[in-house]
C-alpha cells in the first residue's frame, strides 16, 4: 500500500501527528537529519502496515511503535558505532519521549503566545535565527556584533520564552 491509497482519515491522522513524531524520534537519536529519514521511513512503513491495522485503537502509540521498529533498525544498521545503546534503554528513552511529546501541541500554542509578547527587535532576531541556513555567525556579521554577544542575546530570548511557555502551561493546567 502506498500513501496515495490511504483513506483521508489516516493521511489526516499521519499528517497530525508529524511534529510529535519528529520530536519523538529525535529524542530517540539525537540527529535532526537522522530523525528525518526515520520520520519519512516510520510514514513510510505505517503506510504499508495501515491496510492490516485500519482499526487502531490509539494511533499515537501506534505511530510511536512503528518509529520504534524504525530506530531499533537504524540501530541494528549501524551497529559498528562504538556508542550504542542496548535496548532496555532504548525502551526506557522511548517511553519517556512518548510521555515528553504529549504536550508539544499546547507548547506549540503557548510558543505562540510569548513570541507575540517580546519586544519586536528580540522577537525578529528569535525568528531570524531559526530562518532555514540562518547562523549565529551570519546574524553577527549582518547586525555587526560579535558571535559571542548574539549568542547571548538568543540564549536570553530562549530562556525568556521557556519560562513564558512553562508559565503559560501551568497556568492552564491550574485552570
Amino acid at each position: 500500500m502506498t500513501i496515495e491509497q490511504l483513506d483521508v482519515r489516516e493521511v489526516q491522522q499521519l499528517i497530525q501527528h508529524q511534529d510529535r513524531l519528529y520530536a519523538y524520534i529525535l529524542a530517540l537519536v539525537g540527529d535532526g537529519s537522522v530523525a528525518e529519514d526515520l520520520l519519512q521511513e516510520t510514514n513510510l512503513a505505517a503506510s504499508r502496515v495501515l491496510s492490516e491495522a485500519r482499526n487502531v485503537d490509539n494511533f499515537v502509540a501506534w505511530m510511536f511503535g512503528v518509529a520504534r521498529h524504525q530506530v531499533a533498525a537504524y540501530r541494528r544498521h549501524q551497529g559498528r558505532d562504538r556508542l550504542l545503546f542496548d535496548d532496555d534503554l532504548l525502551k526506557v528513552l522511548s517511553d519517556e519521549a512518548a510521555d515528553s511529546t504529549d504536550d508539544l501541541p499546547l507548547r506549540e500554542q503557548a510558543l505562540g503566545g510569548c513570541l507575540e509578547h517580546l519586544p519586536q527587535e528580540q522577537r525578529d532576531l528569535i525568528l531570524r535565527r531559526y530562518h532555514p541556513g540562518a547562523s549565529v555567525q551570519s546574524l553577527a556579521t549582518e547586525l555587526q556584533r560579535t558571535v559571542g554577544s548574539v549568542s547571548q542575546t538568543l540564549y536570553r530570548i530562549r530562556m525568556a520564552l521557556m519560562s513564558c511557555i512553562e508559565g503559560k502551561l501551568t497556568n492552564e493546567a491550574l485552570e
